[in-house]
């Protein structure tokens, strides 16, 4: 009996995050160390109204374990999720931000 209700929790688990996930789309991905960019535009695209968020993913490689990984290695993805309805907009306003950037360069 105890073995039907860890099967059933499991499956609960992964049926959570499979709902959760089918709503977001990945726009952006990058390295651990490009995270601050990733939240500029983050924070770029919920300034205008553009469901966004940010997750970082860390693998295991080469036999390092994950929590050395988050202690500074560097085998972490940061990634940028929008909402699958606001996809299209956050293209088009991520372009723009990539201009505006170039413009200030100059």
């Amino acid at each position: 009996m105890g073995w039907m209700i860890m099967i059933v929790a499991a499956l609960l688990v992964i049926g959570l995050f499979a709902v959760r996930s089918t709503g977001w789309k990945t726009v952006l991905a990058s390295s651990g160390g490009n995270a601050d960019e990733l939240e500029t535009k983050c924070a770029y695209l919920k300034s205008n109204n553009v469901k966004c968020r940010i997750q970082s993913e860390v693998a295991e490689q080469a036999g390092i374990t994950a929590q050395h990984n988050l202690n500074g290695g560097n085998y972490s993805t940061v990634k940028l999720y929008v909402h699958k309805k606001d996809v299209e907009r956050a293209n088009i306003l991520l372009e723009q931000f990539e201009r505006d950037a170039r413009a200030m360069q100059w």
